[in-house]
Protein backbone atom coordinates (compact mmCIF):
# COMPACT_ATOMS: atom_id res chain seq x y z
CA UNK A 1 0.00 0.00 0.00
CA UNK A 2 1.35 3.42 -0.97
CA UNK A 3 1.81 6.44 1.31
CA UNK A 4 -1.38 8.21 0.09
CA UNK A 5 -3.46 5.11 0.62
CA UNK A 6 -2.13 4.76 4.18
CA UNK A 7 -3.06 8.41 4.90
CA UNK A 8 -6.63 7.91 3.62
CA UNK A 9 -7.11 4.73 5.62
CA UNK A 10 -5.69 6.47 8.68
CA UNK A 11 -8.11 9.39 8.34
CA UNK A 12 -11.03 7.03 7.94
CA UNK A 13 -9.93 5.05 10.99
CA UNK A 14 -9.58 8.28 12.99
CA UNK A 15 -13.12 9.28 11.96
CA UNK A 16 -14.40 5.96 13.29
CA UNK A 17 -12.57 6.41 16.60
CA UNK A 18 -13.86 9.99 17.11
CA UNK A 19 -17.40 8.93 16.20
CA UNK A 20 -17.31 6.20 18.85
CA UNK A 21 -15.96 8.70 21.41
CA UNK A 22 -18.75 11.16 20.52
CA UNK A 23 -21.33 8.42 21.00
CA UNK A 24 -19.91 7.53 24.40
CA UNK A 25 -19.91 11.19 25.46
CA UNK A 26 -23.53 11.63 24.35
CA UNK A 27 -24.57 8.65 26.46
CA UNK A 28 -22.55 9.81 29.47
CA UNK A 29 -23.57 13.46 29.12
CA UNK A 30 -27.17 12.96 30.29
CA UNK A 31 -28.90 16.28 30.99
CA UNK A 32 -32.01 17.17 33.03
CA UNK A 33 -35.04 17.26 30.74
CA UNK A 34 -38.38 18.77 31.77
CA UNK A 35 -41.65 17.05 30.83
CA UNK A 36 -45.04 18.77 30.83
CA UNK A 37 -46.95 18.28 34.12
CA UNK A 38 -49.77 15.78 34.04
CA UNK A 39 -53.46 16.61 34.07
CA UNK A 40 -55.07 17.08 37.48
CA UNK A 41 -58.62 16.09 38.47
CA UNK A 42 -61.22 17.47 40.87
CA UNK A 43 -64.64 16.27 42.08
CA UNK A 44 -67.47 18.56 43.24
CA UNK A 45 -70.86 17.43 44.57
CA UNK A 46 -73.63 19.96 44.00
CA UNK A 47 -76.09 19.13 46.79
CA UNK A 48 -79.13 21.17 45.82
CA UNK A 49 -82.53 21.36 47.47
CA UNK A 50 -84.17 18.83 45.14
CA UNK A 51 -81.28 16.70 43.82
CA UNK A 52 -77.51 16.11 43.97
CA UNK A 53 -75.05 15.86 41.08
CA UNK A 54 -71.35 14.96 40.98
CA UNK A 55 -69.20 16.92 38.52
CA UNK A 56 -65.80 15.57 37.45
CA UNK A 57 -63.30 18.18 36.23
CA UNK A 58 -59.71 18.21 34.99
CA UNK A 59 -57.12 20.88 34.23
CA UNK A 60 -53.43 21.08 33.21
CA UNK A 61 -51.32 21.50 36.31
CA UNK A 62 -49.22 24.37 34.90
CA UNK A 63 -52.32 26.68 34.76
CA UNK A 64 -52.68 29.95 32.81
CA UNK A 65 -51.92 33.31 34.38
CA UNK A 66 -52.72 31.99 37.83
CA UNK A 67 -55.96 30.13 37.09
CA UNK A 68 -56.51 26.62 35.78
CA UNK A 69 -58.04 25.95 32.36
CA UNK A 70 -60.74 23.62 33.70
CA UNK A 71 -62.96 21.33 31.62
CA UNK A 72 -65.88 19.11 32.59
CA UNK A 73 -65.14 15.42 32.07
CA UNK A 74 -68.45 13.96 33.21
CA UNK A 75 -71.51 14.53 35.39
CA UNK A 76 -73.29 11.89 37.46
CA UNK A 77 -76.80 12.56 38.77
CA UNK A 78 -77.42 11.05 42.19
CA UNK A 79 -80.69 9.15 42.33
CA UNK A 80 -83.24 10.33 44.86
CA UNK A 81 -83.98 13.75 46.37
CA UNK A 82 -81.57 16.34 47.79
CA UNK A 83 -79.57 15.43 50.90
CA UNK A 84 -81.69 17.75 53.07
CA UNK A 85 -84.59 15.34 52.47
CA UNK A 86 -82.74 12.69 54.50
CA UNK A 87 -82.92 14.70 57.73
CA UNK A 88 -84.72 11.84 59.50
CA UNK A 89 -82.52 9.13 57.95
CA UNK A 90 -79.05 10.71 57.48
CA UNK A 91 -77.28 7.43 56.67
CA UNK A 92 -79.26 7.29 53.43
CA UNK A 93 -77.85 10.67 52.42
CA UNK A 94 -74.33 9.20 52.44
CA UNK A 95 -75.40 5.94 50.77
CA UNK A 96 -77.06 7.84 47.93
CA UNK A 97 -73.69 9.30 46.84
CA UNK A 98 -71.83 5.99 46.46
CA UNK A 99 -72.91 4.99 42.91
CA UNK A 100 -71.61 8.30 41.57
CA UNK A 101 -68.37 7.95 43.53
CA UNK A 102 -67.91 4.51 41.95
CA UNK A 103 -68.38 6.14 38.54
CA UNK A 104 -65.72 8.76 39.37
CA UNK A 105 -63.24 6.04 40.39
CA UNK A 106 -63.57 4.55 36.93
CA UNK A 107 -62.77 7.91 35.30
CA UNK A 108 -59.95 9.32 37.45
CA UNK A 109 -56.70 7.33 36.93
CA UNK A 110 -56.01 5.08 39.94
CA UNK A 111 -52.57 6.60 40.56
CA UNK A 112 -54.11 10.09 40.85
CA UNK A 113 -57.17 9.35 42.95
CA UNK A 114 -55.55 10.00 46.34
CA UNK A 115 -54.48 13.49 45.24
CA UNK A 116 -57.85 14.40 43.64
CA UNK A 117 -59.49 17.22 45.66
CA UNK A 118 -63.12 16.37 46.42
CA UNK A 119 -65.76 18.71 47.81
CA UNK A 120 -69.45 18.70 48.61
CA UNK A 121 -71.22 22.03 48.50
CA UNK A 122 -74.80 22.27 49.73
CA UNK A 123 -77.08 25.14 48.80
CA UNK A 124 -80.47 26.48 49.89
CA UNK A 125 -82.05 23.14 50.87
CA UNK A 126 -79.42 22.61 53.58
CA UNK A 127 -79.56 26.30 54.54
CA UNK A 128 -83.22 25.79 55.34
CA UNK A 129 -82.59 22.54 57.24
CA UNK A 130 -79.89 24.28 59.31
CA UNK A 131 -82.42 26.98 60.21
CA UNK A 132 -85.01 24.37 61.05
CA UNK A 133 -82.82 21.87 62.93
CA UNK A 134 -79.06 22.42 63.03
CA UNK A 135 -78.47 19.06 64.73
CA UNK A 136 -80.09 17.16 61.86
CA UNK A 137 -78.10 19.20 59.35
CA UNK A 138 -74.85 18.24 61.12
CA UNK A 139 -75.88 14.57 61.13
CA UNK A 140 -76.52 14.65 57.38
CA UNK A 141 -73.08 16.20 56.79
CA UNK A 142 -71.43 13.62 59.08
CA UNK A 143 -72.91 10.74 57.07
CA UNK A 144 -72.01 12.37 53.77
CA UNK A 145 -68.40 12.87 54.91
CA UNK A 146 -68.25 9.27 56.16
CA UNK A 147 -69.41 7.91 52.79
CA UNK A 148 -66.97 10.00 50.74
CA UNK A 149 -64.17 9.14 53.19
CA UNK A 150 -64.48 5.47 52.20
CA UNK A 151 -63.04 6.31 48.77
CA UNK A 152 -59.35 7.00 47.96
CA UNK A 153 -59.75 10.73 47.27
CA UNK A 154 -58.45 13.92 48.90
CA UNK A 155 -61.73 14.88 50.60
CA UNK A 156 -61.61 18.56 51.56
CA UNK A 157 -64.97 18.70 53.36
CA UNK A 158 -68.71 19.22 53.01
CA UNK A 159 -70.23 22.59 53.79
CA UNK A 160 -73.11 24.92 53.07
CA UNK A 161 -72.36 27.61 50.50
CA UNK A 162 -73.57 31.10 51.24
CA UNK A 163 -76.08 32.57 48.82
CA UNK A 164 -73.48 35.07 47.59
CA UNK A 165 -71.00 32.25 46.93
CA UNK A 166 -73.59 30.32 44.95
CA UNK A 167 -74.47 33.35 42.82
CA UNK A 168 -70.95 34.58 42.16
CA UNK A 169 -69.54 31.11 41.38
CA UNK A 170 -72.35 30.62 38.86
CA UNK A 171 -71.30 33.93 37.32
CA UNK A 172 -67.72 32.62 36.95
CA UNK A 173 -69.03 29.47 35.24
CA UNK A 174 -71.10 31.40 32.71
CA UNK A 175 -68.32 33.79 31.75
CA UNK A 176 -65.60 31.16 31.62
CA UNK A 177 -67.66 28.95 29.29
CA UNK A 178 -68.58 31.88 27.04
CA UNK A 179 -64.90 32.94 26.87
CA UNK A 180 -65.33 36.43 28.31
CA UNK A 181 -62.67 35.73 30.97
CA UNK A 182 -60.12 33.90 28.84
CA UNK A 183 -60.12 32.31 25.39
CA UNK A 184 -57.86 30.32 23.08
CA UNK A 185 -56.51 32.63 20.37
CA UNK A 186 -55.58 31.94 16.76
CA UNK A 187 -51.96 32.02 17.92
CA UNK A 188 -52.81 28.90 19.98
CA UNK A 189 -52.37 30.75 23.25
CA UNK A 190 -54.80 31.57 26.05
CA UNK A 191 -55.46 35.29 26.22
CA UNK A 192 -57.75 37.70 28.06
CA UNK A 193 -60.31 39.22 25.65
CA UNK A 194 -59.93 42.94 26.33
CA UNK A 195 -62.98 44.17 24.41
CA UNK A 196 -65.53 41.59 25.56
CA UNK A 197 -67.94 42.58 28.32
CA UNK A 198 -68.69 39.97 30.95
CA UNK A 199 -72.25 38.64 31.27
CA UNK A 200 -74.61 38.68 34.23
CA UNK A 201 -75.93 35.42 35.72
CA UNK A 202 -79.51 34.62 36.76
CA UNK A 203 -79.98 31.38 38.71
CA UNK A 204 -83.25 29.87 39.92
CA UNK A 205 -83.07 26.82 42.17
CA UNK A 206 -85.62 25.00 44.25
CA UNK A 207 -85.21 27.09 47.40
CA UNK A 208 -83.36 30.26 46.33
CA UNK A 209 -82.69 32.55 43.38
CA UNK A 210 -79.51 34.51 42.63
CA UNK A 211 -78.62 37.56 40.53
CA UNK A 212 -74.99 38.47 39.81
CA UNK A 213 -73.54 41.05 37.42
CA UNK A 214 -70.84 43.69 36.96
CA UNK A 215 -72.75 46.94 37.57
CA UNK A 216 -70.29 49.55 36.29
CA UNK A 217 -71.00 51.73 39.36
CA UNK A 218 -69.72 51.68 42.92
CA UNK A 219 -71.62 49.06 44.91
CA UNK A 220 -73.21 50.85 47.86
CA UNK A 221 -73.94 47.83 50.05
CA UNK A 222 -70.78 45.84 50.77
CA UNK A 223 -72.89 42.82 51.76
CA UNK A 224 -73.80 42.49 48.07
CA UNK A 225 -70.26 42.95 46.77
CA UNK A 226 -67.70 40.29 45.86
CA UNK A 227 -64.24 40.59 44.30
CA UNK A 228 -62.54 37.92 42.18
CA UNK A 229 -59.14 37.82 40.51
CA UNK A 230 -59.20 35.47 37.54
CA UNK A 231 -56.59 35.08 34.78
CA UNK A 232 -54.78 38.18 36.00
CA UNK A 233 -57.87 40.46 35.98
CA UNK A 234 -59.91 41.83 38.92
CA UNK A 235 -63.72 41.68 38.82
CA UNK A 236 -65.97 43.62 41.18
CA UNK A 237 -69.47 42.10 41.17
CA UNK A 238 -72.89 42.76 42.61
CA UNK A 239 -74.52 39.55 43.87
CA UNK A 240 -77.47 38.62 46.04
CA UNK A 241 -79.35 35.43 46.85
CA UNK A 242 -83.00 35.45 47.92
CA UNK A 243 -83.69 32.48 50.17
CA UNK A 244 -87.25 31.08 49.93
CA UNK A 245 -87.68 32.54 46.43
CA UNK A 246 -86.63 29.40 44.56
CA UNK A 247 -89.35 27.72 42.52
CA UNK A 248 -90.30 24.91 44.94
CA UNK A 249 -90.53 27.18 47.95
CA UNK A 250 -92.29 29.93 45.99
CA UNK A 251 -95.05 27.49 44.93
CA UNK A 252 -95.47 26.41 48.55
CA UNK A 253 -95.65 29.99 49.74
CA UNK A 254 -98.24 30.77 47.07
CA UNK A 255 -100.41 27.82 48.11
CA UNK A 256 -100.10 28.77 51.79
CA UNK A 257 -101.16 32.34 51.01
CA UNK A 258 -104.21 31.05 49.14
CA UNK A 259 -105.03 28.74 52.06
CA UNK A 260 -104.78 31.56 54.57
CA UNK A 261 -107.06 33.63 52.34
CA UNK A 262 -109.81 31.07 52.95
CA UNK A 263 -108.97 29.52 56.34
CA UNK A 264 -112.46 28.39 57.27
CA UNK A 265 -112.72 25.80 54.54
CA UNK A 266 -110.52 22.88 53.42
CA UNK A 267 -111.22 23.92 49.81
CA UNK A 268 -108.61 26.11 48.04
CA UNK A 269 -109.23 27.76 44.67
CA UNK A 270 -105.91 28.07 42.83
CA UNK A 271 -105.96 30.63 39.95
CA UNK A 272 -102.58 29.44 38.59
CA UNK A 273 -103.57 25.78 38.29
CA UNK A 274 -105.49 24.75 35.16
CA UNK A 275 -109.25 24.49 35.32
CA UNK A 276 -110.26 20.91 36.06
CA UNK A 277 -107.07 20.07 37.99
CA UNK A 278 -107.49 18.76 41.53
CA UNK A 279 -105.08 17.58 44.23
CA UNK A 280 -105.01 16.94 47.98
CA UNK A 281 -102.38 18.51 50.24
CA UNK A 282 -101.95 18.09 53.98
CA UNK A 283 -101.38 21.14 56.16
CA UNK A 284 -98.43 19.30 57.74
CA UNK A 285 -96.68 19.14 54.36
CA UNK A 286 -97.65 22.67 53.39
CA UNK A 287 -96.20 24.21 56.55
CA UNK A 288 -93.17 21.91 56.80
CA UNK A 289 -90.59 24.50 55.73
CA UNK A 290 -89.29 27.71 57.35
CA UNK A 291 -90.16 29.54 54.12
CA UNK A 292 -93.87 29.10 54.70
CA UNK A 293 -95.19 31.04 57.67
CA UNK A 294 -97.84 29.06 59.52
CA UNK A 295 -101.06 30.81 60.55
CA UNK A 296 -100.90 32.63 63.89
CA UNK A 297 -103.69 30.40 65.16
CA UNK A 298 -103.01 27.06 63.49
CA UNK A 299 -105.97 24.76 63.08
CA UNK A 300 -105.90 20.98 63.44
CA UNK A 301 -104.00 18.95 60.87
CA UNK A 302 -106.22 18.44 57.88
CA UNK A 303 -106.29 17.50 54.21
CA UNK A 304 -106.82 20.42 51.84
CA UNK A 305 -108.44 20.02 48.43
CA UNK A 306 -106.83 22.31 45.84
CA UNK A 307 -108.89 23.07 42.72
CA UNK A 308 -107.50 24.91 39.69
CA UNK A 309 -109.50 27.81 38.24
CA UNK A 310 -107.15 28.84 35.37
CA UNK A 311 -107.36 32.62 35.78
CA UNK A 312 -104.12 34.34 34.55
CA UNK A 313 -104.98 37.81 35.94
CA UNK A 314 -105.76 36.48 39.42
CA UNK A 315 -102.65 34.30 39.23
CA UNK A 316 -100.45 37.36 38.60
CA UNK A 317 -102.04 39.25 41.47
CA UNK A 318 -101.57 36.34 43.90
CA UNK A 319 -97.90 35.90 42.93
CA UNK A 320 -97.12 39.62 43.23
CA UNK A 321 -98.24 39.46 46.86
CA UNK A 322 -95.24 37.19 47.59
CA UNK A 323 -92.92 40.20 47.03
CA UNK A 324 -92.43 43.63 48.52
CA UNK A 325 -91.46 45.87 45.61
CA UNK A 326 -91.12 49.17 47.49
CA UNK A 327 -87.55 50.46 47.75
CA UNK A 328 -87.72 53.52 49.99
CA UNK A 329 -86.46 57.03 49.23
CA UNK A 330 -83.20 57.60 47.33
CA UNK A 331 -82.44 53.91 46.99
CA UNK A 332 -82.42 51.46 44.10
CA UNK A 333 -83.40 47.94 45.03
CA UNK A 334 -84.49 44.59 43.76
CA UNK A 335 -87.29 43.58 46.12
CA UNK A 336 -87.89 43.19 49.85
CA UNK A 337 -85.78 46.32 50.35
CA UNK A 338 -82.53 44.65 49.17
CA UNK A 339 -80.12 47.07 47.47
CA UNK A 340 -79.53 46.43 43.77
CA UNK A 341 -77.98 48.73 41.16
CA UNK A 342 -79.76 48.88 37.77
CA UNK A 343 -79.25 45.76 35.65
CA UNK A 344 -76.55 46.23 33.03
CA UNK A 345 -75.34 44.26 30.02
CA UNK A 346 -76.23 40.78 28.74
CA UNK A 347 -77.51 38.07 31.10
CA UNK A 348 -77.56 34.29 31.07
CA UNK A 349 -80.62 32.77 32.82
CA UNK A 350 -80.24 29.08 33.68
CA UNK A 351 -81.52 26.27 35.92
CA UNK A 352 -85.23 26.84 36.74
CA UNK A 353 -85.43 29.87 34.46
CA UNK A 354 -84.44 27.69 31.53
CA UNK A 355 -86.51 24.56 32.27
CA UNK A 356 -89.84 26.38 32.53
CA UNK A 357 -89.26 28.57 29.47
CA UNK A 358 -87.90 25.62 27.50
CA UNK A 359 -91.15 23.72 28.10
CA UNK A 360 -93.09 26.73 26.77
CA UNK A 361 -90.72 27.13 23.76
CA UNK A 362 -89.65 30.57 24.97
CA UNK A 363 -85.86 30.18 24.90
CA UNK A 364 -85.31 31.73 21.45
CA UNK A 365 -85.13 35.31 22.75
CA UNK A 366 -88.72 36.14 21.87
CA UNK A 367 -89.98 39.66 22.56
CA UNK A 368 -91.55 40.38 25.94
CA UNK A 369 -94.96 40.79 24.27
CA UNK A 370 -94.67 37.33 22.72
CA UNK A 371 -93.62 35.81 26.02
CA UNK A 372 -96.53 37.39 27.89
CA UNK A 373 -98.97 36.26 25.20
CA UNK A 374 -97.67 32.66 25.23
CA UNK A 375 -97.86 32.42 29.03
CA UNK A 376 -101.38 33.86 29.13
CA UNK A 377 -102.59 31.44 26.43
CA UNK A 378 -101.07 28.49 28.26
CA UNK A 379 -102.59 29.55 31.60
CA UNK A 380 -106.08 29.54 30.09
CA UNK A 381 -105.89 25.90 28.94
CA UNK A 382 -107.88 23.37 30.96
CA UNK A 383 -106.39 20.27 32.54
CA UNK A 384 -107.89 17.76 30.10
CA UNK A 385 -106.47 19.63 27.11
CA UNK A 386 -103.01 19.88 28.71
CA UNK A 387 -102.84 16.17 29.54
CA UNK A 388 -103.82 15.28 25.96
CA UNK A 389 -101.14 17.59 24.52
CA UNK A 390 -98.35 16.79 27.01
CA UNK A 391 -98.89 13.23 28.34
CA UNK A 392 -95.18 12.82 29.21
CA UNK A 393 -95.10 15.96 31.39
CA UNK A 394 -97.99 15.10 33.69
CA UNK A 395 -95.97 15.22 36.95
CA UNK A 396 -95.16 18.96 36.69
CA UNK A 397 -97.74 20.02 34.12
CA UNK A 398 -100.03 21.79 36.58
CA UNK A 399 -97.15 24.00 37.82
CA UNK A 400 -95.91 25.53 34.55
CA UNK A 401 -98.40 28.41 34.53
CA UNK A 402 -97.47 29.26 38.13
CA UNK A 403 -93.76 29.09 37.42
CA UNK A 404 -93.87 31.06 34.16
CA UNK A 405 -95.91 33.81 35.84
CA UNK A 406 -93.55 33.73 38.82
CA UNK A 407 -90.47 34.05 36.58
CA UNK A 408 -91.95 37.03 34.74
CA UNK A 409 -92.81 38.71 38.06
CA UNK A 410 -89.34 38.01 39.47
CA UNK A 411 -87.47 39.30 36.42
CA UNK A 412 -89.64 42.33 35.63
CA UNK A 413 -90.92 43.56 38.99
CA UNK A 414 -88.23 42.02 41.18
CA UNK A 415 -84.95 42.42 39.28
CA UNK A 416 -86.30 45.42 37.32
CA UNK A 417 -85.82 44.25 33.74
CA UNK A 418 -88.10 46.03 31.25
CA UNK A 419 -89.14 45.90 27.60
CA UNK A 420 -85.77 47.30 26.49
CA UNK A 421 -83.52 45.14 28.67
CA UNK A 422 -85.61 41.94 28.29
CA UNK A 423 -83.86 41.19 24.99
CA UNK A 424 -80.55 41.06 26.91
CA UNK A 425 -81.61 37.86 28.69
CA UNK A 426 -80.66 34.53 27.15
CA UNK A 427 -82.24 31.37 28.59
CA UNK A 428 -79.98 28.32 28.43
CA UNK A 429 -79.12 25.11 30.29
CA UNK A 430 -75.59 24.74 28.94
CA UNK A 431 -72.77 26.73 27.41
CA UNK A 432 -69.99 25.12 25.38
CA UNK A 433 -71.61 21.70 26.02
CA UNK A 434 -71.10 22.14 29.76
CA UNK A 435 -73.74 22.42 32.49
CA UNK A 436 -74.12 25.86 34.03
CA UNK A 437 -74.05 26.09 37.81
CA UNK A 438 -71.76 27.04 40.68
CA UNK A 439 -69.52 23.92 40.63
CA UNK A 440 -67.31 24.82 37.64
CA UNK A 441 -66.87 28.34 39.02
CA UNK A 442 -65.91 26.78 42.34
CA UNK A 443 -63.26 24.59 40.71
CA UNK A 444 -61.87 27.54 38.70
CA UNK A 445 -61.62 29.66 41.84
CA UNK A 446 -60.11 26.69 43.66
CA UNK A 447 -57.32 26.37 41.07
CA UNK A 448 -56.39 29.97 41.92
CA UNK A 449 -55.31 28.65 45.31
CA UNK A 450 -53.24 25.76 43.91
CA UNK A 451 -49.61 26.64 43.10
CA UNK A 452 -48.76 25.94 39.48
CA UNK A 453 -47.10 22.54 39.41
CA UNK A 454 -43.42 22.57 38.48
CA UNK A 455 -42.36 20.87 35.28
CA UNK A 456 -41.44 17.27 36.02
CA UNK A 457 -37.62 16.78 36.02
CA UNK A 458 -36.23 13.57 34.51
CA UNK A 459 -32.88 12.41 33.12
CA UNK A 460 -32.59 12.50 29.37
CA UNK A 461 -30.44 13.45 26.39
CA UNK A 462 -30.25 16.90 24.90
CA UNK A 463 -31.70 16.69 21.38
CA UNK A 464 -28.73 18.46 19.73
CA UNK A 465 -26.16 16.08 21.25
CA UNK A 466 -28.23 13.05 20.41
CA UNK A 467 -28.69 14.16 16.80
CA UNK A 468 -24.96 14.81 16.50
CA UNK A 469 -24.13 11.39 17.91
CA UNK A 470 -26.45 9.63 15.47
CA UNK A 471 -24.85 11.58 12.59
CA UNK A 472 -21.38 10.49 13.70
CA UNK A 473 -22.49 6.87 13.93
CA UNK A 474 -23.79 6.95 10.38
CA UNK A 475 -20.61 8.67 9.19
CA UNK A 476 -18.45 6.12 11.05
CA UNK A 477 -20.27 3.22 9.40
CA UNK A 478 -19.76 4.76 5.98
CA UNK A 479 -16.12 5.49 6.76
CA UNK A 480 -15.54 1.95 8.05
CA UNK A 481 -17.02 0.39 4.95
CA UNK A 482 -14.96 2.69 2.73
CA UNK A 483 -11.76 1.88 4.66
CA UNK A 484 -12.41 -1.85 4.35
CA UNK A 485 -13.05 -1.47 0.66
CA UNK A 486 -9.82 0.48 0.09
CA UNK A 487 -7.81 -2.01 2.17
CA UNK A 488 -9.06 -4.87 0.03
CA UNK A 489 -8.55 -2.88 -3.16
CA UNK A 490 -4.89 -2.11 -2.43
CA UNK A 491 -4.15 -5.66 -1.29
CA UNK A 492 -5.20 -6.98 -4.68
CA UNK A 493 -2.78 -4.66 -6.39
Amino acid sequence: MGYKAKVIVGLLAATCVFSIIALILSVVNVKDVFLPPRTKYGLVFDAGSTHTSLYIYRWPADKENGTGIVSQVAVCNVSGPGISSYADNPAEAGASLKPCLETAMQIVPAEQQRETPTYLGATAGMRLLREQNSTKAEQVFAEVAKAIGEYPVDFRGARILTGNEEGSLGWITVNYLLETLVKFSFAEEWEHPQTTEVLGALDLGGASTQITFQPGVTIEDKNTSVLFRLYGTNYSLYTHSYLCYGQTQALKRLLAALHQGSPSTPQISHPCYPKGYRENVTTADLYSTPCVRAPSTPGPAQVLTVTGTGNPAECRTAIQKLFNFSCGANRTCGFNGVYQPPVRGQFFAFAGFYYTFHFLNLTSQQSLNDVNSTVETFCKKNWTELVENFPQQKQYLHTYCSMATYILTLLLDGYKFNELTWSNIRFSRQAANTDIGWTLGFMLNFTNMIPAEALEQVKGHQPSLWAGAVSFIVLAMVAGLLAAFLQCFWKTK
